[in-house]
Parts: C-alpha cells; structure tokens; sequence
C-alpha cells in the first residue's frame, strides 16, 4: 500500500541520491568552487554527455557560466565527512573551499579549469555543451573529454567497478546517508 505524499516532499521520496562533487577553477581569479550536488547523471555514451543540475543563486553555477567546464566527482564514504561540509558550506564566504574542506585538488587534463577532487573515486572532465534554464535550475550540460577511476575500485579490463570493493554514499535526506552494501545482488 502506497499514501499520498505532499508535493514538496519530491525530493525526499524521489532518494535517495548519490552525491557528487562538481568543481572547476574561476577563469578570472584563479580561484577554486566545490559545490554537492546530488541532481547529476549520465546522459547520453555517443557523445559521452553528463547533466548537473545546479541553482543559480549557487556561487559555482556563475563559475561553471565564466569556465565553460566543470568536473563531476564521485565521493565514498571516506570522504562523507569533507562532501557533508563542502554541501552546507557557500563558496562566497570560503574562497579556498577544497582546502578548507580538506580536499585536495588536481589540475584538469583537458582544461586547466576542470580540475578534479584527489580524494575522489572518479572524476569526469567536462565542457559545457549546453546549458537548459528548467525551473529553480540551470542544467548544464557537458561533454565528457577525461575519465579517471580508482584503481583499486574500477576493473578496467571489465569496464565495471567491482561491486564487493564499492563504498559509495547516498542522502536520504537532511543528514541522513547510507553507504552501498557490498553484497551483489542477482537478478536470475
């Protein structure tokens, strides 16, 4: 049996959902923005396209604007800590927001201005390719140019991240998180 939910709890009953960690360098300044963000997906393999949908009142939808890229980070659980801060923390009032969350980040292979989290499992290099106004949000789209996955974590002889080893994170909402379970499931 199913009840009826108010409208406003979309976000809530839509998790949970998987944190990202969007960064990239300001072009003008040379500084660094960090944003959580937990509308993210794949969105197309030929191109290799991945969406983030940020608000533009956040201070690093105005970098990605000026930038023209952006890089999606996959968090684990070692890092719940430092993607809880950077998530509740604005990048107005900390200029040095990777570092004060205790990240580390990593020049862009592609552009200098995609960098990636180091503390990351995965990173996606991307430049915008479009940029969608969908109601409360900018969905930016960008073009994967860069993959790098953990070595320990992604089989690259398989193109698969090895389920046993995963450790990723989910928001079920406010503070509340659940890590991946270890144990594969099978569908036969």
């Amino acid at each position: 049996m199913k009840s009826p939910c108010n409208n406003s709890h979309f976000d809530g009953v839509s998790g949970p959902h998987q944190p990202f960690l969007v960064s990239v360098r300001d072009k003008q300044n040379g500084t660094e923005a960090v944003l959580a963000v937990e509308w993210a997906t794949p969105l197309s393999v030929r191109p290799p396209l991945f969406g983030i949908s940020v608000g533009p009142n956040k201070h690093t939808h105005d970098v990605i604007m000026r930038a023209g890229v952006f890089t999606v980070n996959v968090p684990s659980i070692e890092i719940l800590k430092q993607t809880w801060w950077v998530g509740t923390h604005t990048g107005r009032q900390h200029t040095a927001k990777i570092a004060d969350a205790g990240l580390t980040s990593q020049p862009g292979k592609t552009d200098a201005a995609a960098i990636s989290i180091a503390e990351a499992i995965a990173s996606f290099e991307c430049k915008v390719v479009d940029e969608i106004k969908l109601g409360d949000h900018t969905l930016f789209v960008g073009e994967v140019r860069s993959v790098d996955a953990s070595d320990e974590l992604f089989d690259d002889a398989k193109g698969m991240w090895i389920p046993e080893k995963l450790k990723n994170i989910y928001r079920v909402g406010y503070e509340a998180f659940v890590g991946s379970s270890n144990s594969v499931l099978k569908t036969e």
